[in-house]
Protein backbone atom coordinates (compact mmCIF):
# COMPACT_ATOMS: atom_id res chain seq x y z
CA UNK A 1 0.00 0.00 0.00
CA UNK A 2 1.22 3.67 -0.81
CA UNK A 3 0.35 6.65 1.41
CA UNK A 4 0.62 10.36 -0.46
CA UNK A 5 1.71 13.44 0.86
CA UNK A 6 1.03 16.03 -1.71
CA UNK A 7 2.41 19.42 -0.77
CA UNK A 8 2.58 20.49 -4.48
CA UNK A 9 1.65 20.51 -7.89
CA UNK A 10 2.59 17.87 -10.81
CA UNK A 11 5.66 16.56 -10.54
CA UNK A 12 9.04 16.50 -12.96
CA UNK A 13 11.95 15.07 -12.49
CA UNK A 14 15.27 16.17 -11.17
CA UNK A 15 17.23 15.00 -7.75
CA UNK A 16 20.18 12.92 -7.08
CA UNK A 17 20.19 11.22 -4.02
CA UNK A 18 23.05 9.64 -2.17
CA UNK A 19 23.78 8.09 1.19
CA UNK A 20 25.40 10.83 2.99
CA UNK A 21 26.59 8.49 6.34
CA UNK A 22 26.42 6.35 8.75
CA UNK A 23 25.03 6.87 12.51
CA UNK A 24 26.41 3.87 14.68
CA UNK A 25 24.29 2.97 17.84
CA UNK A 26 25.80 0.78 20.82
CA UNK A 27 23.69 -1.75 22.72
CA UNK A 28 24.15 -4.50 24.54
CA UNK A 29 24.43 -7.34 22.37
CA UNK A 30 25.21 -7.88 18.98
CA UNK A 31 22.47 -7.74 16.44
CA UNK A 32 21.71 -7.26 12.84
CA UNK A 33 20.65 -3.91 11.27
CA UNK A 34 17.39 -3.26 12.17
CA UNK A 35 14.43 -2.79 9.38
CA UNK A 36 14.50 1.42 8.63
CA UNK A 37 13.25 3.70 6.60
CA UNK A 38 14.97 3.92 3.18
CA UNK A 39 14.56 6.79 0.27
CA UNK A 40 13.35 4.60 -2.96
CA UNK A 41 14.52 6.08 -6.38
CA UNK A 42 16.85 6.40 -8.93
CA UNK A 43 20.50 8.55 -8.40
CA UNK A 44 20.13 11.09 -10.50
CA UNK A 45 16.97 13.27 -11.88
CA UNK A 46 17.63 17.13 -13.65
CA UNK A 47 15.35 19.91 -14.55
CA UNK A 48 16.05 22.09 -16.70
CA UNK A 49 13.58 25.57 -15.90
CA UNK A 50 12.61 28.66 -17.41
CA UNK A 51 13.09 32.39 -15.25
CA UNK A 52 9.82 32.68 -13.40
CA UNK A 53 8.70 28.88 -13.70
CA UNK A 54 7.79 26.44 -11.50
CA UNK A 55 7.96 22.62 -11.21
CA UNK A 56 7.77 19.37 -9.06
CA UNK A 57 9.70 16.39 -8.05
CA UNK A 58 8.46 13.24 -5.72
CA UNK A 59 10.54 11.64 -2.86
CA UNK A 60 9.40 8.04 -2.18
CA UNK A 61 9.61 6.54 1.15
CA UNK A 62 9.87 3.13 2.56
CA UNK A 63 9.43 1.75 5.98
CA UNK A 64 10.89 -1.61 5.87
CA UNK A 65 9.86 -2.32 9.63
CA UNK A 66 6.85 -3.92 11.10
CA UNK A 67 6.04 -0.62 13.30
CA UNK A 68 5.46 2.97 12.21
CA UNK A 69 8.67 4.87 12.10
CA UNK A 70 9.55 8.56 11.80
CA UNK A 71 11.57 10.27 9.64
CA UNK A 72 13.03 14.42 9.37
CA UNK A 73 13.23 15.80 6.07
CA UNK A 74 15.67 19.39 6.17
CA UNK A 75 16.92 21.30 3.44
CA UNK A 76 20.07 22.80 3.69
CA UNK A 77 23.15 24.23 1.10
CA UNK A 78 25.91 21.31 -0.19
CA UNK A 79 28.84 22.00 -1.39
CA UNK A 80 32.28 19.71 -1.99
CA UNK A 81 35.59 19.90 -2.89
CA UNK A 82 38.96 17.65 -4.20
CA UNK A 83 39.99 17.31 -0.63
CA UNK A 84 37.16 15.22 0.23
CA UNK A 85 35.63 18.29 2.21
CA UNK A 86 31.72 18.37 2.75
CA UNK A 87 29.80 21.37 3.94
CA UNK A 88 26.05 21.33 4.72
CA UNK A 89 25.58 24.81 5.21
CA UNK A 90 22.08 26.31 6.31
CA UNK A 91 19.70 26.87 3.32
CA UNK A 92 20.09 29.92 1.36
CA UNK A 93 23.82 30.64 2.32
CA UNK A 94 25.78 29.67 -1.34
CA UNK A 95 25.56 32.50 -3.74
CA UNK A 96 24.33 29.96 -6.64
CA UNK A 97 21.66 27.63 -3.50
CA UNK A 98 17.96 27.31 -4.97
CA UNK A 99 16.95 27.05 -1.15
CA UNK A 100 14.86 29.75 -1.08
CA UNK A 101 12.85 28.27 -3.64
CA UNK A 102 11.94 24.89 -2.79
CA UNK A 103 9.02 24.53 -0.67
CA UNK A 104 8.64 20.66 0.56
CA UNK A 105 5.76 20.71 2.99
CA UNK A 106 6.12 19.63 6.67
CA UNK A 107 9.38 18.74 8.55
CA UNK A 108 8.55 15.33 9.63
CA UNK A 109 7.34 12.46 8.26
CA UNK A 110 5.25 9.51 9.64
CA UNK A 111 5.17 5.87 7.60
CA UNK A 112 2.79 3.16 8.48
CA UNK A 113 4.92 0.03 8.61
CA UNK A 114 6.42 -1.88 5.08
CA UNK A 115 4.15 1.13 3.23
CA UNK A 116 5.35 3.95 1.22
CA UNK A 117 4.99 7.66 1.31
CA UNK A 118 5.34 10.63 -0.85
CA UNK A 119 6.83 13.73 0.25
CA UNK A 120 6.54 16.39 -3.25
CA UNK A 121 8.39 19.52 -3.13
CA UNK A 122 7.84 22.65 -5.52
CA UNK A 123 10.37 24.32 -6.86
CA UNK A 124 9.48 28.38 -7.81
CA UNK A 125 11.90 29.93 -10.19
CA UNK A 126 12.36 33.42 -9.54
CA UNK A 127 12.06 35.21 -12.94
CA UNK A 128 14.67 38.02 -11.39
CA UNK A 129 17.37 37.99 -9.29
CA UNK A 130 18.86 41.70 -8.18
CA UNK A 131 17.49 43.09 -11.54
CA UNK A 132 18.41 39.65 -13.69
CA UNK A 133 17.60 36.52 -14.83
CA UNK A 134 18.73 33.59 -13.09
CA UNK A 135 20.97 32.21 -15.24
CA UNK A 136 23.45 29.07 -15.37
CA UNK A 137 22.88 26.46 -12.38
CA UNK A 138 20.99 26.52 -8.54
CA UNK A 139 21.42 23.42 -6.32
CA UNK A 140 20.73 22.39 -2.90
CA UNK A 141 19.73 19.04 -0.55
CA UNK A 142 16.85 17.58 0.72
CA UNK A 143 18.11 15.60 3.64
CA UNK A 144 15.94 12.22 5.24
CA UNK A 145 17.10 11.43 8.51
CA UNK A 146 14.95 8.42 10.45
CA UNK A 147 14.07 9.55 14.03
CA UNK A 148 12.66 6.43 16.10
CA UNK A 149 14.94 3.47 14.76
CA UNK A 150 14.67 0.16 17.25
CA UNK A 151 18.22 -0.48 18.46
CA UNK A 152 17.79 -4.34 18.95
CA UNK A 153 17.78 -6.86 22.32
CA UNK A 154 19.90 -5.23 25.19
CA UNK A 155 22.61 -8.30 26.44
CA UNK A 156 26.49 -8.61 26.62
CA UNK A 157 28.96 -6.86 24.19
CA UNK A 158 28.20 -4.69 21.72
CA UNK A 159 26.04 -4.04 18.95
CA UNK A 160 26.60 -1.72 16.31
CA UNK A 161 23.59 -0.64 14.33
CA UNK A 162 23.55 1.41 10.94
CA UNK A 163 21.15 4.14 9.96
CA UNK A 164 21.44 5.24 7.05
CA UNK A 165 20.91 9.10 6.19
CA UNK A 166 19.86 10.25 2.86
CA UNK A 167 21.05 13.41 0.71
CA UNK A 168 18.88 13.90 -2.19
CA UNK A 169 20.31 17.07 -4.31
CA UNK A 170 17.53 19.15 -6.37
CA UNK A 171 19.54 21.01 -8.81
CA UNK A 172 17.81 23.49 -11.37
CA UNK A 173 19.60 24.76 -15.11
CA UNK A 174 18.50 27.58 -16.15
CA UNK A 175 17.64 26.48 -19.81
CA UNK A 176 20.84 26.39 -22.02
CA UNK A 177 22.34 29.72 -20.04
CA UNK A 178 25.45 29.45 -17.96
CA UNK A 179 28.87 28.13 -19.15
CA UNK A 180 31.41 25.35 -17.24
CA UNK A 181 34.68 26.75 -16.73
CA UNK A 182 36.98 23.33 -15.99
CA UNK A 183 40.38 23.67 -14.65
CA UNK A 184 42.93 21.28 -13.63
CA UNK A 185 44.48 21.54 -10.18
CA UNK A 186 46.38 19.01 -9.56
CA UNK A 187 47.85 15.76 -10.96
CA UNK A 188 49.42 13.18 -8.50
CA UNK A 189 51.17 9.84 -9.63
CA UNK A 190 50.72 7.40 -6.49
CA UNK A 191 52.71 3.62 -6.65
CA UNK A 192 50.51 1.77 -4.64
CA UNK A 193 50.97 -2.30 -4.23
CA UNK A 194 48.96 -2.88 -6.61
CA UNK A 195 50.13 -0.24 -9.44
CA UNK A 196 49.83 2.89 -10.13
CA UNK A 197 47.50 5.15 -9.68
CA UNK A 198 46.97 8.94 -11.67
CA UNK A 199 44.88 11.32 -9.73
CA UNK A 200 43.84 14.34 -10.77
CA UNK A 201 41.61 17.39 -9.17
CA UNK A 202 39.50 19.20 -11.16
CA UNK A 203 37.14 22.64 -10.33
CA UNK A 204 34.62 24.13 -12.13
CA UNK A 205 34.81 27.76 -11.95
CA UNK A 206 31.98 28.85 -14.14
CA UNK A 207 28.15 29.21 -13.48
CA UNK A 208 26.66 25.79 -15.02
CA UNK A 209 27.04 22.57 -13.36
CA UNK A 210 28.35 19.83 -15.33
CA UNK A 211 29.63 16.31 -15.31
CA UNK A 212 32.95 15.78 -17.19
CA UNK A 213 34.89 12.31 -17.51
CA UNK A 214 38.31 11.76 -17.50
CA UNK A 215 40.52 9.53 -19.61
CA UNK A 216 44.27 9.14 -19.82
CA UNK A 217 46.09 7.47 -22.82
CA UNK A 218 49.48 6.20 -22.85
CA UNK A 219 52.18 5.91 -25.41
CA UNK A 220 55.21 4.36 -25.95
CA UNK A 221 58.70 5.66 -27.44
CA UNK A 222 57.17 4.42 -31.08
CA UNK A 223 53.78 6.04 -30.81
CA UNK A 224 51.70 2.96 -30.14
CA UNK A 225 48.65 3.39 -27.57
CA UNK A 226 49.68 0.92 -24.77
CA UNK A 227 46.88 1.88 -22.11
CA UNK A 228 43.63 4.14 -22.30
CA UNK A 229 41.71 4.66 -18.99
CA UNK A 230 38.76 6.81 -18.07
CA UNK A 231 36.91 7.00 -15.12
CA UNK A 232 32.93 7.66 -14.20
CA UNK A 233 31.63 11.36 -14.51
CA UNK A 234 31.00 12.64 -11.81
CA UNK A 235 28.82 16.14 -11.02
CA UNK A 236 30.95 19.85 -10.55
CA UNK A 237 28.58 22.35 -9.69
CA UNK A 238 30.08 26.09 -10.04
CA UNK A 239 32.79 26.63 -7.53
CA UNK A 240 33.13 23.01 -6.68
CA UNK A 241 36.01 20.43 -7.06
CA UNK A 242 36.41 16.86 -7.50
CA UNK A 243 39.26 14.24 -7.82
CA UNK A 244 39.10 11.47 -10.01
CA UNK A 245 41.67 8.44 -9.72
CA UNK A 246 42.76 6.69 -13.36
CA UNK A 247 44.17 2.86 -12.48
CA UNK A 248 47.69 2.57 -14.81
CA UNK A 249 48.38 -0.77 -13.19
CA UNK A 250 47.69 -2.71 -16.66
CA UNK A 251 50.65 -0.56 -18.00
CA UNK A 252 54.25 -2.57 -17.40
CA UNK A 253 57.53 -1.02 -16.11
CA UNK A 254 58.73 1.97 -18.41
CA UNK A 255 58.65 5.71 -19.66
CA UNK A 256 55.40 6.75 -21.66
CA UNK A 257 54.20 9.94 -23.18
CA UNK A 258 50.62 10.88 -21.31
CA UNK A 259 47.72 12.34 -23.04
CA UNK A 260 44.95 13.46 -20.37
CA UNK A 261 41.37 14.91 -21.49
CA UNK A 262 38.88 15.82 -19.12
CA UNK A 263 35.77 16.66 -20.87
CA UNK A 264 32.08 17.53 -20.82
CA UNK A 265 28.79 17.96 -22.54
CA UNK A 266 29.53 21.77 -22.93
CA UNK A 267 32.24 23.90 -21.92
CA UNK A 268 36.10 23.64 -23.61
CA UNK A 269 37.65 20.37 -22.28
CA UNK A 270 41.22 20.13 -20.59
CA UNK A 271 44.02 18.48 -22.59
CA UNK A 272 47.39 17.93 -20.88
CA UNK A 273 50.56 15.71 -22.10
CA UNK A 274 53.15 14.65 -19.61
CA UNK A 275 55.64 11.71 -19.41
CA UNK A 276 54.97 8.95 -17.33
CA UNK A 277 57.54 6.98 -15.60
CA UNK A 278 55.95 3.96 -13.88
Amino acid sequence: MRTRMLHCCTPRRWLWHAVLGTLLFLSGAPAPSAAQVIVRGALAYETTAAPGSTYANTIVLYNEGDSSRTAAVSLRDYTFSADGTTRYDDPGTLARSNAPWIDYGGSTVTLPPEQEVEVTYQVDVPAQMDGEPPTGTYWSMLLVEPLNQPQGAAAQGIAVQQVRRYGIQVATHIRETGTPELSLLSTDLQRATGGAVLSLSVENAGTRGVRPAARVELYDASGALVLQQEASRKRIYPGTSVRYRLDLAEAEAGTYQALLVVRADAGRPIGRQFTVEL
